[in-house]
């Protein structure tokens, strides 16, 4: 059972589906999700557009999002959709191509300017608390990192040699390799070889804040993988001209001097991940994932997460979509029986109405989501989630934030009160 709580007084209130029960009392709800937040020690957050767009950051699947604003701006265009400017056969024609590149140009000039929003300034209140165990975020606009998170996709260190087409990837439209046995293929300087999204190979820590989608900040060759800082080039995505690799036509020169045979010199595009093509850091973001899931990451994560989060996102992403239900699984079964691969192999095997509870108290809230509207189709989320809160992302925030203030007067001013903060 899902309560449906609304976090002002709906003009009309939503059909709702038969899992889904309205709150008897609103307000008395609201309270317990946010003395949930405010005990919980290991917070796993998933979020997406909806936390960016009063940084100015348009969505994708509103009436004023990106996909039907340049469905509008493009009459002439053969574009089913908006959306089809995120798919990567938008590099099969010039003109898509040009508007592609366009597109991206403005979006980070728009994310460049963007500054955290109370949501994002949220995320840092709850890591510097040491409540925050990870954030997955959809988002490409990297406003995360901007409010102090450290950010990436760690890489995955291997000592076997493995050839680039072998290796394990995260696609849109197919599943994350969230479990050991599922890892298959799965919603922003010149001249110097950087890992797109990643942390330097030499740091052990993993990001506090994981890259779903890639990052509009950075550009990667097609054929040679460098990446370079999207800055350096945003005039020529401007008038919608990929620029040609750096790094390829030194090689090149290089080649032709010592009289060898021309390779292919690569374009740079934007290191985001579209529909319909893999993610070039699937396997660092797989990887933890599943270490988030399993409780075998240091420090934080040694115990698990024990609430989850999921704000802004309309979970159409099918691979987001079934990480989300794994750590609502992993997260319900944790407060009643131990956690292994075991345990994660079962759950996944298990539906939703089958799944252990988090021990004898029915009403503990560990799982949140928070949007304007439930995701769809409605069936799938039967069983996911305590607490359905409808309404503005920042207005939860900024409720949590006047309690973490209180919080921490009641610690500094009355030390000997027992601390649930």
């Amino acid at each position: 059972m899902t309560f449906f709580v609304p976090l002002e007084s709906p003009l009309s209130p939503p059909s709702l589906p038969t899992f889904l029960r309205v709150a008897p009392d609103p307000d008395a709800y609201l309270a317990k999700v946010v003395s949930a937040v405010l005990n919980a020690k290991r917070i796993v957050v998933v979020c997406g557009a909806g936390i960016s767009v009063k940084a100015g950051i348009p969505d994708f699947r509103s009436s004023d999002g990106i996909f039907r604003t340049l469905k509008r701006e493009n009459p002439r265009e053969v574009l089913g959709s908006g959306k089809e400017l995120f798919d990567a056969s938008v590099f099969n024609s010039e003109q898509s191509t040009i508007l592609f590149c366009q597109m991206i140009a403005r979006l980070s000039e728009l994310s460049s300017a963007a500054e955290p929003t109370a949501f994002h300034r949220l995320l840092r209140t709850l890591d510097d608390n040491g409540k925050l165990l990870r954030v997955y975020t959809q988002n490409i606009d990297s406003i995360e990192r901007k409010c102090g998170l450290s950010f990436g996709v760690p890489e995955i260190h291997d000592k076997r040699p493995r050839s680039k087409s072998k290796t394990r990837a995260i696609s849109h439209n197919a599943n994350p390799p969230i479990l050991p046995d599922t890892s298959t293929l799965g919603s922003v300087s010149s001249g110097v070889d950087i890992p797109t999204s990643t942390l330097p190979a030499s740091s052990s820590e993993i990001p506090r804040c994981i890259p779903l989608h890639g990052t509009l900040q950075l550009l990667h060759c097609q054929v040679c993988n460098h990446s370079f800082p999207l800055e350096k080039y945003l005039a020529s995505f401007v008038v919608g001209q990929p620029p040609l690799c750096p790094d390829c036509i030194s090689r090149e020169h290089a080649r032709r001097l010592m009289g060898k045979r021309a390779r292919t010199v690569g374009k740079l595009r934007p290191s985001v991940v579209l529909y319909n093509e893999a993610h070039r850091d699937g396997e660092g973001v797989g990887e933890v994932v599943r270490k988030d899931l399993m409780a075998v990451s240091k420090g934080k994560g040694r115990s698990g997460a024990d609430l989850l989060l999921v704000v802004g996102t309309s979970l159409r992403i099918p691979g987001t979509k079934r990480m989300v239900r794994e750590f609502s699984k992993a997260i319900r079964a944790r407060g009643s029986l131990p956690y292994s691969s075991t345990t994660v192999h079962t759950l996944a095997s298990s539906s939703p109405s089958s799944r252990p509870r988090r021990g004898n108290n029915e009403s503990a809230i560990s799982t949140v989501y928070l949007n304007l509207d439930f995701p769809v189709p409605t069936r799938d989320w039967d069983g996911v989630f305590d607490v359905w809160l409808q309404g503005d992302a920042q207005r939860f925030a900024e409720i949590l934030q006047l309690e973490f203030g209180k919080c921490i007067r009641n610690t500094q001013f009355l030390p000997q009160r027992k601390q649930s903060c």
